[in-house]
Parts: C-alpha cells; structure tokens; sequence
C-alpha cells in the first residue's frame, strides 16, 4: 500500500502504524474482509416505532344459559356474584359453589358472605374475599364456602342466600 500524500505530510512514523493497522486488519474484532461495515447504526434505515392498539374490555361479558354454569344452577344471586345449589358433606357440612364475575372494566375485590337457612331455625354464614389479586374485567372467580350450624345436621333442603357483597372497584 503506498500512503497518501497528507500520509507523507503528517507524523513521521505513522506510515508505519497505518501499514500494521491494514496489514492486521482482518484480526481485529469486528473486521470480516467482507467489506466494510456500516460505522454506526445511526447510518442504518431508522426503525419505525411499534404500532400498539388496546383492546377494550368487553361492557358485558356473554353470560352462559341458565344451569349450564360449571356448579350447576344459580339459586341466588346479587351483582356480579352467584351461588350455586348446596351439596351435602359429611359431618353437617353444607358446601355451597359460588362464582363472581366481574362486569365492571376494570379490576375487583370482592367480600361475599353467603347464608344458608333451613327448618327449625337452621341459619349458617361463610364468608370469602378476593383480595389478594381481585378480578380482573370479564373474569371469573369460582370458590366454594362450607358452612355449618354447630349441633345440627343440614337440613334436607336448604336455602342458599348472597347475604353481603361488597365491591372495591380500581
């Protein structure tokens, strides 16, 4: 390679240098011989910025026919909240299927206390809360209370009630 005249005009010595620079060229990092290579990616085409759309929440979540929900058929419900048909257990435990489904746009925390009456005086409260995540627009959230009257036995037919729903919408 011979250098160029502003080469000649400059530093003595650093013919020499530019020499070793493109005599060793190919084994510096980086260096292919394929040719040279863009100096920055500021010469590169600007990458244009990703194009974003939200989807809205649905204003009112389809909601399946009567008795094909997964706990049988609602016998109450207040809002957002369902209660499904008891199911006996053993020791006197009623175990009632409960279901929230939040219709709001945006995210729940629920405080559900259920009652189950019967004869004689039968009454027996459970009570859940969603809130260490909440609900999220157009989700569920199946759960199930057990309740129980000390003392007594369920009773044959029992009646299930949503005594308190309490909503903490952000």
């Amino acid at each position: 390679m011979r250098p160029s005249a502003s080469v000649r005009k400059g530093v003595p010595g650093a013919v020499s240098v530019l020499v070793a620079v493109v005599c060793a060229g190919g084994a510096l990092t980086g260096c292919t011989g394929a040719g040279p290579e863009p100096r920055s990616t500021a010469d590169a085409a600007p990458t244009p910025p990703p194009i974003v759309t939200r989807t809205p929440a649905p204003s009112t979540p389809p909601t399946p026919p009567e008795g094909a929900e997964e706990f049988g058929p609602v016998v109450a419900r207040d809002g957002d909240v369902s209660a499904h048909a008891a199911v006996r257990e053993a020791g006197g435990v009623l175990r009632v299927p409960v279901s929230v489904t939040n219709r709001g746009s945006v995210r729940a925390f629920y405080e559900v206390t259920v009652r189950v009456t019967g004869p004689d005086g039968y009454e027996a409260t459970g009570s859940f809360g969603t809130d260490t995540v909440g609900v999220y627009p157009g989700a569920s959230w199946p759960t199930e209370v057990q309740v129980s009257m000390p003392g007594r036995a369920a009773p044959a037919e029992p009646k299930v009630e949503i005594a308190r729903v309490e909503v903490d919408r952000h």
